[in-house]
């Protein structure tokens, strides 16, 4: 007897791992760069240079890359800017990791501190949160049939039935790097780019479509620049945003998929270039977005569950198998506000220039029928003032929110990974009043939830006769009384007896049957 079988791929997570490490560096201020009188903004980004694969550790490389605009000391005040990074190396322990694995980590910055020691000294410190993962391929068989069940050498010996079976089954998994190159002109009536003094381009509203064979990639660039005139010391900035639509090349895709594509950005450059009058008003922004792609097709196949035999003995053999599904997809948005109050002693608003809103997730909870996601949204907003030497002053504030969103039936699956992508859209700073700011915004929570399940898997095939003793016991004509939970098919199988048979000696039209009914069985 052959078994039928089709050959699936999926996945599951291997190893994983979290580690959150404080990272502090004192900072000397360049010769070339005036006195610190205060630091007015800050940002940084994660990199990782290098993972090296041990046996059960790996050994991550990274810097910690910042940007930071102040106020210089002395009488002008001005503004000035200034980067660079804090390199790091971690050894994390990952449980059965071995050397030829791939690993996957994640980085989050979850707080950053600029404090001054002197005028030429600056303490920078950061949290960061390096989260590993090991993800393996694996291939599994399903036996979807049997061969020769009809054929003389068998003849009506089996007797078998089908379930459905639904999973997720892995199309696509790579990694890959997705180039922009964009390039935007400051208005007219601005004056030309001299020295710049802050520079940013920070993607967003990044979202995947799967396509026949590629990946679309649609998203936004907030560009942001602070420079001062070439002809005079005067300060002026420049924000834009700049939709991007672009696609990866990707075997064996097809639309319908279901996408889970994480992202971290990668190289980054922000050049100042002459236009086609020798002008510095062009910003050409080139950056690389790093991809880890993993499409799935969602497949509902009818495999064998059961066999026995009823003229022969059939040895089956089981096996438990774990496979993917996926539970549910979320795409929700949650609506915040915010009332911004300066201090007396702060310069009163005149402009907004810019504001940096960073989500974070703190805590992911399931309970009962729900989803609480629970985090807040980091504000650091820049505005222009009339008072005051350098111009530019900031304020810093954060938004809580609390994301509730229905699960039913969530206690009874077994959640394989949780990750939720929070990104902040739509965002808008008014000003209620010269010493008052309004921001609002929304958040966009997008996530997959996924449910690992075992399933009883037919892997073998055995037929003997029948044992004489097992001959011996059987009735030749027998009355079965239907105990709860009972089906035909069990019946079948206890006395080596097809359903079909059981039901025209029982003149039975559907499989259905009650606890209470009387079953005649005939051999």
């Amino acid at each position: 007897m052959d078994l039928l079988k089709k050959n699936i791929h999926t996945e599951r997570i291997k190893s994983k791992a979290v580690m959150q490490i404080p990272l502090e560096a004192d900072i000397n201020i360049s010769d070339t760069k005036p006195d610190v009188a205060n630091v007015i903004f800050s940002s940084a980004k994660i990199k990782v240079d290098e993972i090296k694969t041990g046996m059960n550790k790996i050994w991550v490389k990274g810097r910690l890359c910042y940007q930071l605009l102040y106020q210089a000391d002395g009488d002008s005040g001005t503004l000035a800017g200034m980067d660079g990074d804090i390199p790091f190396m971690e050894e994390i322990y990952l449980d059965k990791l071995e050397g030829q694995d791939r690993v996957i980590c994640r980085t989050n910055l979850e707080d950053l501190r600029v404090h001054m020691i002197n005028s030429r000294k600056l303490s920078i410190q950061s949290v960061i949160t390096l989260e590993p993962k090991v993800e393996e391929s694996i291939s599994e068989e399903l036996c979807v049939d049997l061969d020769n069940v009809g054929s003389a050498e068998y003849g009506e010996k089996l007797e078998y039935r089908k379930k459905s079976l639904e999973f997720l089954e892995t199309a696509v998994r790579k990694r890959d790097l997705l180039r922009i190159h964009e390039e935007t002109r400051i208005p007219v009536g601005m004056p030309d780019i001299g020295v710049v003094l802050w520079k940013s381009a920070e993607a967003g509203s990044i979202s995947f479509r799967p396509m026949d064979e590629k990946l679309g990639v649609t998203g936004e660039l907030n560009v942001f620049v602070v420079y001062r005139e070439d002809s005079t010391d005067k300060i002026n900035w420049y924000e834009t945003i700049i939709p991007f639509s672009e696609t990866v090349e990707c075997q064996n895709s097809r639309e319908g998929m279901i996408a889970d594509v994480s992202c971290e950005t990668g190289h980054e450059e922000i050049t100042i270039r002459e236009d086609s009058d020798g002008e510095l008003r062009i910003i050409g922004i080139e950056t690389t977005i790093e991809l880890e792609i993993k499409l799935f097709e969602k497949e509902n196949t009818s495999i064998v569950a059961d066999v026995y035999g009823v003229s022969c003995e059939v040895h089956a053999g089981i096996a438990a198998k774990q496979l993917k599904d996926l539970y549910m997809e979320l795409n929700t948005e949650e609506k915040l506000s915010r009332n911004i109050k300066l201090e007396d002693a702060e310069p009163k608003i005149l402009q907004v220039c810019h504001c940096d809103a960073h989500p974070r997730i703190e805590e992911t909870v399931f309970k009962e029928d729900q989803m609480r996601l629970i985090g807040e949204v980091a504000l650091q907003i820049l505005y222009a003032s009339n008072t005051g030497s350098s111009g530019l002053y900031p304020v810093k504030d954060t938004v809580p929110f609390e994301v509730v969103i229905e699960l039913p039936g969530i206690q009874n699956i077994r959640i394989e990974q949780c990750s939720p992508s929070v990104q902040v859209l739509q965002q808008t700073v008014s000003i209620k009043d010269s010493a008052q700011l309004e921001w609002r915004g929304s958040v966009n929570v997008k996530m997959l939830i996924y449910n690992e399940k075992d399933e009883d898997i037919l892997t073998e095939l055995e037929i003997a006769p029948i044992n004489a003793e097992v001959l011996e016991k059987l009735p030749g004509f027998a009355i079965y009384y239907v105990k709860p939970g009972d089906s035909l098919w069990q019946i079948g199988k206890k006395y080596y007896v097809s359903v079909e048979r059981i039901k025209e000696m029982n003149n039975l039209t559907t499989d259905e049957i009650q606890a209470g009914d009387k079953i005649l069985i005939v051999k």
